[in-house]
Order: structure tokens, then sequence, then C-alpha cells
């Protein structure tokens, strides 16, 4: 089946933020309103793959393959057939004029990166609980691991926001289709990240945030790096320092480049949960969540 209404925030996330099945969602600029998690954060085949020309995937090797590491530029690589295969056979059989091979491939190109985020996300479940749980054991099993730096990484990568401020800059690139070109580069970039958080995460330094009086809000850019909140578009970040609130009464610092590994718990001050609150509604393109109204026009 085709997957047309597309979330760019993982649902079953939201779902902390819902009381009796719904959340406060104020669409910025616009109105406040109240609904349930499935009716937000979502686009119309936001993850729809797009044809790319060969001068766009010259160019994406040439920014984001070519200037890595061995190891890293064969995973970069082997990310290329998932979003060009498709439109070869496309090409190859569209002579044929069968209906159900047109629908059936359409179906496929509208939803392989739906579905590859999807299934990252459902093995992403137990360390969200662990999150919410506040474990001190965090990222300490190496195999599982791997899908969960990863599954940050992607949270980071896959939003409106980021699509907008890195296409911005990439479409100065002169005949250089951007937005059919950002599936496959943000997915080189999630897997990049990803892997450096996995091999940072033995000085990894996790912060629990407590909200101790108004709740954490989230936001369509759900995580944050706190060390680049200050920087122009298009200015690429030195340091990482994620911020990702798990819950109303739950935020997690990750720092992987602490001197050693260490895991804390913090309680905020109401200015302090404050302050992380406009941090989520200064990042967000469209939307900010909360689990009243209150805390989403406090922001």
């Amino acid at each position: 089946m085709k997957k047309r209404r597309q979330h760019y925030v993982w649902r079953h996330y939201l779902e902390a933020w819902a009381s009796n099945g719904n959340l406060w969602c104020h669409r910025l600029g616009k109105n406040v309103f109240s609904t349930s998690t499935q009716n937000v954060a979502n686009e119309r085949d936001f993850y729809r793959l797009r044809e790319m020309s060969e001068f766009d995937l010259l160019v994406v090797k040439k920014l984001a393959i070519e200037p890595l590491a061995s190891d890293l530029r064969e995973i970069a690589e082997g990310w290329i057939p998932h979003f060009t295969f498709l439109f070869k056979l496309k090409r190859k059989y569209q002579e044929t004029g069968s209906p159900e091979f047109k629908d059936v491939l359409d179906e496929y190109i509208n939803n392989l990166e739906e579905d590859m985020l999807a299934g990252l996300e459902q093995r992403a479940i137990p360390f969200l609980e662990s999150l919410r749980n506040e474990d001190p054991n965090l990222l300490t099993d190496a195999e599982k691991s791997i899908f969960h730096t990863w599954f940050l990484a992607s949270q980071y990568f896959r939003t409106p926001t980021m699509l907008e401020s890195m296409t911005s800059v990439l479409k100065k690139i002169p005949d250089f289709n951007a937005e059919a070109s950002f599936g496959l580069m943000r997915t080189i970039f999630s897997c990049n990240v990803g892997r450096s958080l996995w091999l940072g995460r033995k000085t990894l330094r996790v912060t629990f945030l407590r909200a101790n009086s108004i709740p954490f809000i989230t936001g369509d850019q759900p995580m944050v790096n706190m060390k680049a909140i200050n920087l122009e578009p298009g200015v690429s970040p030195q340091e990482l320092e994620l911020y990702y609130p798990v819950s109303p009464s739950l935020g997690v610092l990750f720092d992987f480049d602490a001197p050693c590994r260490s895991s804390t718990t913090k309680l905020l001050t109401t200015e302090e949960v404050r302050v992380y609150n406009q941090v989520i509604a200064k990042k967000s393109k469209r939307q900010i969540y909360g689990i009243n109204r209150a805390s989403i026009e406090d922001v």
C-alpha cells in the first residue's frame, strides 16, 4: 500500500506528549490546536524518491562521498542503488504499458525511504524506553548501539528543518536538483554521524534533565545540536552536544566528546526548562508540540 501521509517525526515518540490520545500543536505563525499524533508532523509524500540526473549524482559523490575515509565511502556508495535502481527499472519497463507494474513500482518509489526509517525506529523502541527510564548503561552493547546511534543521527537529519536549511545552500550549485538528491544525502549523513557517535560511545556523557515545574515541549526538529544553535545557515558546527526531549518530564543531553563515560541527573528550574523549550521552538520549522496548551504558548 502506498503510504501518502509520511511522518517526519516518529509518531511513537510523540505519543509521550499525548493525553487521552491527543497532544497540543502550535502551527508556527498560525493556530494552536489539540489533535491526535496521526494528524501532526507529516506531509504528503515527504520521503518519496525523486529521480536524480547523472549530474546530480556526480555532485553528491563530490560533496558527500569522495571526502570520506575508505570504509565510510564504501558504505555511502552502497546507498546509491537504493535511490537510483527503481528509476532505471521504470525506464526499462515503461514501454510495457502494464498498469499493475506501474502501480507497484510507484508504490516502491513512494515508500522506500519511509520504510527504511520505520524499520530503524522499530529497532529503536527499546532504546527510547531506556532513555525514558534514565538507564545509565546506554549504548554499552556494541552491536545494538550501531542501530541506536544511527537512529539518533537519523532523527537529526530527517526533518523539514534540515531539508530546507541544507537545500537552501545546495541550490546555489547551478543545475543541481537539491530536493531530488537530498534523500540520498541525508541517508549518507545519518550513517556518517551515527558511526561517529558509535565510536564515541565509550566516552559518552549523558545528562538526564528533569523538568520540575513546567513540561518540556518537542517540535518538528526534535534532535538539536546545542553547539550549533547560534550558527548562521550553511555554517557547519565543529562540536556536537545533542539535546533530545523524550517526554514532557525528561530531556537528555548527549556529549560524545567527554573525557570519560558518565551519567548524571539534573533537576532543572522553570527558567532552565523554558530555555530548552525556546531552543526547540527556534529550531523547529513548522510545528511544536506539548502536553498542554500553556506549554507551547509559553515559548
